[in-house]
């Protein structure tokens, strides 16, 4: 049990120093040179330096300085991550109030102009390369109805929608009991995906806090700027990439959930009949 702990807290250590105090020191150390370039050091922290120098810097005060420096660069990987759940949560469109609904209410005009083109082009029976096209930009606003005001809220929600329709399967009761059937290998792969968006958001946070170090030096705003937009594109990318695993998740291995449930299922495939029986078992009347 001791050997077990102790490997535990290594590797929270590690988690720790990697996620929060190496990205922090670094965050630290632009806005420690960016001060400088644009107003100068303070006059104690020039004397610390020169008194470093002159070897008159005793190794207790050296200590309490690391542990300061550590402590700075932990608070400001803090703040980034907290920025990220903002982000996170900004993202996928779950804002409070209804502020969202009026963003979402032009996303479901847009999609519905599209879907419209859509189908007066499959009833006049046009080539399939035009319905595929005219599908594609459909599928570009959202591939189900928005809901959301955000793209990526949009694709996870339609996930839910588009199995709901195929299989009537009630994906938000459903998930948590076809996650303990999923094979481990395709939970790792799950756990991977889900893991990128979050780190998109991440990336994020840190983009917030250079954008905002900017005021300071304006270098620090570019590279903000450069962050938060290479993190958009990794989260919009992270975000359609979990939805398409999750959803073949439900479709390769709906079937196993059926049958661990007692359900009798054909060839291990799930069908609407299926679906409607799991929703039944899962929901419990709720």
């Amino acid at each position: 049990m001791n050997s077990f702990l102790g490997e535990l807290a290594k590797q929270l250590a590690g988690k720790w120093l990697s996620l929060l105090v190496v990205p922090g020191a670094l965050f630290v150390a632009s806005v420690v040179v960016g001060w400088r370039i644009r107003f100068g050091m303070w006059p104690a922290v020039d004397r610390f330096f020169t008194d470093l120098r002159d070897g008159r810097v005793t190794g207790l005060v050296l200590v309490a300085v690391a542990v300061g420096v550590l402590l700075v660069s932990a608070w400001a990987g803090i703040l980034a991550r907290t920025l990220g759940r903002a982000t996170h949560w900004l993202w996928l469109g779950q804002w409070p109030l209804r502020t969202g609904v009026p963003l979402a209410r032009i996303r479901g005009w847009r999609w519905k102009r599209a879907h419209r083109r859509y189908e007066e082009a499959f009833r006049q029976d046009k080539p399939d390369q035009v319905l595929a096209r005219l599908a594609h930009r459909r599928n570009r606003v959202s591939l189900a109805p928005p809901a959301r005001p955000t793209w990526m809220g949009d694709q996870i929600a339609a996930l839910s929608t588009r199995v709901q329709v195929e299989y009537h399967l009630d994906l938000e009761f459903g998930w948590p009991r076809l996650w303990l059937v999923l094979p481990e290998e395709v939970r790792t792969v799950l756990e991977e995906a889900r893991e990128s968006f979050n780190g998109a958001a991440a990336l994020a946070g840190w983009g917030v806090l250079y954008t905002i170090a900017g005021v300071l030096w304006w270098p620090l705003g570019l590279v903000g700027l450069v962050t938060l937009v290479s993190a958009v594109v990794r989260g919009r990318s992270a975000a359609s990439n979990l939805a398409q695993l999750m959803e073949s998740a439900v479709d390769l291995h709906g079937g196993s959930l059926a049958s661990t449930l007692g359900i009798t299922v054909q060839d291990n495939r799930l069908t609407p009949e299926v679906g409607s029986q799991i929703t039944r078992a899962v929901r419990k009347g709720a």
